[in-house]
């Protein structure tokens, strides 16, 4: 028997491999009994169960040949658990492989892996649910927390406008403090909540056809007191070719523009913003992660890039430019209001089955490029 074991290995290998491997090895028949095993499983098994070796592999572990027979030959493994009276269970890692006498089998001892493993996941899914249910609470609770601040902000804009008569100096410098700073924070509770509710998949995946050059116009429109204030110039620039009725999500198309090119206006201080539309090519598709269906063309993909002309992000903090978390310390609070937009876009673009990457160079500008899916066999493909 032990000869024919030896015979599994090259002829280089020492004779007695098998014996002074670290980790526990077995021939088992068809049924599972015992027809050999090195001193490292005699001694193991033997702690396990004492009369191990008059048994079956699945007296010392749970169903233990009908997972050795699924693994056989497959390259794979599993974790099985022994049936013991010790008082904490052990976790044992088998590799399998069919022999003509039965099979042979390998046990290598993961135990305090495993339970660490299985305690980090663990920990992982409870945070998960947390932050989950934590997110679920805030979208709840939005209409609590924005109704009062819009009447906060609608109603000291309608003093200044002269709904209840003319306010001397010192009014209207107090109401526009009140003004502005309500509309500032119904502006960031509503991007914290925009990320709520993308990080819990509250946005709905409601995929249907419209017309992605109108969606770009309506946002830049919405910006246009923003982007005349500082005196900006936006170029649009739409490929002759494109595409402009695509199959996606209209929402969360617009939620992806606005954070977009509200970065590129707030980084902006003088010259220009570029916001091209286009159709990538396939090749740059298959590099950002995208797989294309069999017959997919470039118009199956929408791209768009929104270059800016500020100073450009430093690695630093490009590292955790998706990562609003990571700035709570940060005593710069344009970029952890950047860090928020940006945590939202990745997480819808990610829904949407689509990818998003950042081009900077200091003093350049940065250029944020985005593609998304944009034909209706597409998104059923992937």
């Amino acid at each position: 028997m032990i000869d024919f074991i030896k015979n599994l290995f090259t002829k280089d290998e020492d004779e007695d491999l098998l014996t002074k491997l670290p980790d526990n090895v077995a021939l088992l028949n068809n049924q599972g009994s015992f027809l050999w095993y090195n001193d490292l499983a005699q001694k193991n098994f033997s702690d396990i169960k004492e009369t191990f070796a008059e048994g079956y592999i699945d007296d010392i572990f749970e169903n233990a040949m009908d997972f050795i027979v699924k693994i056989a030959d497959k390259e794979k493994t599993t974790i099985l658990r022994t049936k013991s009276s010790l008082e904490k269970d052990m976790f044992f890692e088998v590799s399998a492989k069919r022999t003509n006498e039965g099979y042979l089998a390998i046990f290598r001892n993961n135990t305090q892996s495993y339970k660490t493993l299985t305690s980090i996941l663990v920990e992982h899914e409870s945070s998960k649910k947390i932050n989950r249910d934590k997110n679920n609470f805030l979208v709840k609770l939005a209409n609590d927390f924005l109704t009062p601040l819009q009447s906060i902000s609608g109603f000291s804009k309608a003093l200044l406008d002269g709904i209840s008569g003319e306010l001397n100096d010192k009014q209207k410098k107090y109401i526009n403090i009140i003004n502005k700073n309500s509309e500032e924070v119904v502006s960031l509770y509503s991007k914290v909540l925009d990320l709520s509710k993308s990080e819990s998949n509250l946005f709905e995946r409601k995929l249907d056809y419209f017309d992605a050059v109108n969606v770009l116009n309506d946002i830049i429109k919405l910006n246009n007191n923003e982007i005349t204030e500082k005196g900006l110039t936006v170029n649009v620039e739409i490929s002759p070719d494109i595409k402009r009725t695509i199959y996606s999500n209209e929402e969360c198309l617009r939620l992806i523009l606005q954070n977009i090119i509200e970065v590129a206006i707030n980084t902006t201080d003088v010259g220009e913003i570029t916001i091209t539309l286009k159709h990538p090519e396939l090749e740059l598709v298959n590099d950002k992660g995208l797989v294309p269906f069999e017959n997919a063309s470039e118009k199956s993909f929408l791209m768009v890039s929104v270059k800016d002309m500020g100073l450009g992000i430093s690695e630093e903090d490009l590292d955790t430019l998706f990562e609003p978390y990571a700035q709570l310390d940060s005593p710069n609070r344009k970029n952890i209001i950047r860090s928020i937009l940006f945590a939202t876009i990745k997480n819808v673009i990610k829904m949407l089955k689509g990818n998003m990457w950042v081009d900077t160079e200091a003093m350049q500008g940065t250029t944020y490029n985005v593609i998304i899916p944009a034909e209706k066999v597409i998104q059923n493909e992937q």
